[in-house]
This record gives C-alpha cells, structure tokens and sequence, in this order.
C-alpha cells in the first residue's frame, strides 16, 4: 500500500471513529453515566476515599 493510499484509509477510519463519537455523545444513557462517574469522582475526593476503598464499603453492604 502506498503512503497515500494508506493515509487515505487512515482518514476514512477517523471520519468513521468521529461519526461513531458524536452518536454516542447523544446517547441518554451514555449522558447519565458520565455524569454519575463526575459524581462519583467528586465525592470520592470530598470525602478522600479510594475506589478500592468504596468497593469494600459496596461489597459489605450485600
């Protein structure tokens, strides 16, 4: 493959990948998700606990 037509490919694969990310941005779900993770990390460092350390509090809970 030559250089240009391997750099043609590589420019239809990006164009694929952004149009793939722009649809998942206008996802609900993915939109509730990202705001519960800002969340989350938010509160994690409020109260200075590890992931590690919220899983246990999780895990004991069941």
């Amino acid at each position: 493959m030559t250089n240009l037509a391997e750099f043609r490919a590589a420019e239809r694969q990006l164009a694929d990948q952004l149009a793939k990310l722009e649809k998942m941005k206008q996802n609900a779900q993915l939109q509730n998700e990202l705001a519960f993770n800002d969340a989350l990390k938010a509160l994690m460092s409020e109260y200075g606990y590890s992931a590690r350390k919220v899983l246990a509090i999780l895990q004991s809970g069941q």
